[in-house]
């Protein structure tokens, strides 16, 4: 879906081309300004407030997500309570967020990276394995094995706190 809004940006009306990204868990659009600035927009799927990408919760994002909700037929947010967890990595404090749920007899966990941005599905398999489902537009061969195997360490102890 392609669509012009017009609205003010910083105190100029600009005409801004929006095209949504097909996504499972957010909603979320690319969005190009007259001025030739363009990012990607999306929401939060804590609180459904809108997020732009590397920048975080911007008054653009607002802007944006105010009028890309007003084209949607049914711009429904349903919130997810995450579970945010930090862990070392290369000397520094890495935070990742998930939510956990059962899938049949699978134990199931949306991994979001600290911009709250779905990175991917861990499913817990039997005898401590682990299989990685649904990694958006992500090459297997580009997806960090260390922060995995590091995630992979933790997501069970908080199986004892559910």
């Amino acid at each position: 879906m392609n669509e012009i809004l017009h609205m003010a940006v910083d105190g100029q009306y600009s005409a801004i081309l929006v095209t949504e990204i097909p996504h499972k868990h957010h909603l979320m659009f690319k969005a190009t300004l007259e001025s030739g600035y363009s990012n990607i927009f999306y929401t939060d799927v804590e609180t459904g407030l809108w997020i732009e990408e590397d920048l975080g919760f911007t008054d653009l994002a607002q802007q944006i997500g105010e009028e890309v909700k007003k084209m949607k037929l049914k711009p429904i947010h349903v919130p997810k309570l995450l579970t945010w967890h930090k862990l070392e990595m290369n000397n520094k404090m890495v935070s990742f967020g998930f939510f956990s749920f059962l899938n049949g007899d699978h134990k199931m966990f949306e991994i979001y990276d600290s911009s709250k941005k779905y990175m991917y599905t861990l499913v817990e398999m039997p005898h401590e394995d682990w299989q990685i489902m649904e990694h958006d537009n992500v090459s297997i061969d580009t997806l960090d094995s260390n922060f995995i195997h590091k995630v992979t360490k933790v997501l069970p102890l908080y199986a004892y706190f559910e």
